[in-house]
């Protein structure tokens, strides 16, 4: 069985020593360093050479996930586990786009750190089954943002669009818009068109399909 060099960076005397104690237990798990400062831990990456690092994310100087993403830049072989008490949907995302490979809450199980150790170091990404739910929100913002710039749609024609979804008139949108009759006529006219559509319905059932309402 390989070894998995792992490297544990927080400030917490209390959690470190129980890290070690924990991960020590385990015959395929080596601590080759512990940090209480992420400036410190990132400039023993190169001489340590950790598999995985188990990053909390409040830590003097920068944080987690700034050192997450300084880390990731000199050494993106390394995979790393946020490891922290705060389910903070900004830290969440801001660590998965520095790099983190999981994000775990510290009221996890022993067994589940350690298995996401394991699952990290073969290349998975993992979360906090608690966490799921705001990174698939904030994939579906941005998917819908792409959808948006592919059919250049604003904001006033999304709104439009899902009226048209909801059966409004071009009358009714006019009033809503505070649009002339005309304008709104002219503004569904363009939507259907930029949906590649040949009319409300086919325009709504692509909204519908690209997730845009």
């Amino acid at each position: 069985m390989d070894t998995i060099r792992v490297m544990i960076v927080d400030d917490h005397p209390t959690v470190r020593r129980g890290l070690i104690s924990l991960l020590s237990s385990y015959p395929d798990l080596e601590i080759v360093g512990e940090f209480d400062d992420g400036m410190m831990a990132l400039r023993a990456v190169e001489e340590q050479n950790p598999d995985v690092i188990l990053l909390d994310i409040q830590l003097p100087g920068p944080n987690g996930v700034d050192i997450a993403l300084l880390i990731t830049q000199k050494k993106p072989e390394t995979k790393i586990i946020i490891l922290t008490a705060f389910d903070n949907d900004e830290y969440l995302i801001g660590a998965l786009s520095a790099g983190a490979h999981a994000y775990l809450l510290k009221n996890s199980s022993n067994e589940t750190v350690v298995e996401t150790i394991r699952q990290v170091h073969e290349g998975k990404r993992l979360l906090s089954p608690s966490l799921v739910d705001p990174v698939i929100r904030q994939l579906q913002t941005l998917a819908r943002a792409h959808v948006r710039r592919e059919f250049q749609l604003t904001d006033e024609e999304v709104k439009a669009m899902k009226m048209i979804a909801a059966g409004s008139t071009n009358e009714e949108i006019a009033r809503e818009m505070y649009w002339s009759d005309r304008t709104a006529k002219r503004k569904v006219e363009e939507i259907i068109a930029k949906l590649g559509a040949r009319n409300r319905t086919q325009a709504v059932a692509e909204a519908i399909k690209k997730g845009l309402i």
